[in-house]
């Protein structure tokens, strides 16, 4: 029972355990998005799933369709990350708005989602991962920028995630320019945010998409 115990307040779980928080995550995901679509699973001994859950974009009361795939991750919050400073939450999971989940999209979001503890890092609103090239085809854009849900059944699952007694923050992953994280760099992240408002940003990655500045 100590052990147990012991394991709960550094942040770790037992396997038990870990099945138990794998369950309860993707029942709070289902009860806001329904059952997924396709699961990608993680052979891996920390163990992270990538669930992707039909969803049309637009919203009910306008006409049209816009559909893709809303891609949760399930195993990143197991662990608290290391060093988190403030009011950060101390687990997270990843979330991405894609057109379809491809191999090099779940491949991307499943390595985001071990980086914290490979480098012993943590994310939250408003942090990036600048890579040397970029990550996807068909994108000339290389950093990765976490923001959190504004749909609504997104922030619902946000606002419910709980794990061993810690909140699970939910971040959004964004891919930006060079020059759209230079503005971040010398001006700070609201008149990026400004910008997305001011070109309509797509919820859903669009790897064509042209740069804000």
């Amino acid at each position: 029972m100590f052990s147990r115990l012991a394991k709960l307040v550094s942040g770790s779980t037992e396997p038990s355990l870990a099945a138990d928080f794998h369950r309860q995550r993707l029942a709070i995901y289902e009860s806001e998005l329904g059952e997924p679509e396709h699961t990608i699973t993680d052979s891996a001994d920390r163990r992270i799933d990538i669930h992707a859950f039909g969803r049309d974009f637009v919203p009910a009361c306008q006409e049209g369709s816009d559909e893709g795939y809303v891609l949760l991750t399930n195993g990143m919050s197991e662990q608290r990350m290391p060093g988190v400073r403030g009011d950060s939450k101390l687990r997270a999971e990843l979330m991405w708005y894609v057109r379809e989940p491809t191999p090099d999209v779940c491949d991307n979001l499943r390595w985001l989602a071990n980086l914290p503890f490979i480098d012993t890092t943590w994310f939250g609103f408003g942090h990036r991962v600048a890579l040397p090239r970029p990550p996807v085809a068909g994108t000339e854009f290389q950093t990765f920028l976490f923001l959190t849900p504004i749909i609504g059944p997104d922030k619902s699952i946000a606002e419910t995630l709980e794990i061993a007694g810690d909140p699970v923050e939910i971040l959004t992953v964004n891919l930006i320019s060079d020059r759209e994280l230079g503005l971040i760099k010398s001006r700070g992240l609201d008149p990026f945010l400004d910008l997305l408002d001011e070109n309509d940003y797509p919820p859903i990655f669009d790897p064509a998409r042209k740069s804000y500045v």
